[in-house]
């Protein structure tokens, strides 16, 4: 009799549409690659870490293209050290990025 109730649930059309879908499924999305190196970058602050010299964050940039890395030791989150950091280490070795992603 389960086996008869299951088969007639999975036919029941209202019983389909009313049943709570737990394992959806995203479609896998289709991401464009940029034209050319370090030109779309992704940034993210690491931390608070036990401090060392000072410094107790970690950015961490990586390029899209390449997947380059680069780890910058920070003292603290405010924009102006991060844009420093970025400047320092990113813009004046590899150029300014059309894009920057962060989850911050």
């Amino acid at each position: 009799m389960k086996y008869q109730i299951k088969q007639w649930v999975r036919c029941c059309e209202s019983c389909q549409r009313s049943k709570i879908q737990r394992h959806t499924k995203t479609p896998l999305g289709t991401f464009s690659l940029p034209d050319a190196r370090f030109t779309h970058i992704h940034i993210h602050i690491v931390g608070p870490l036990p401090p060392s010299e000072g410094q107790i964050y970690l950015l961490t940039i990586i390029d899209r293209f390449s997947r380059w890395p680069e780890a910058i030791p920070i003292p603290d989150m405010r924009a102006k050290t991060i844009c420093r950091a970025i400047f320092d280490t990113w813009i004046s070795r590899f150029g300014c990025p059309s894009v920057v992603t962060s989850d911050q």
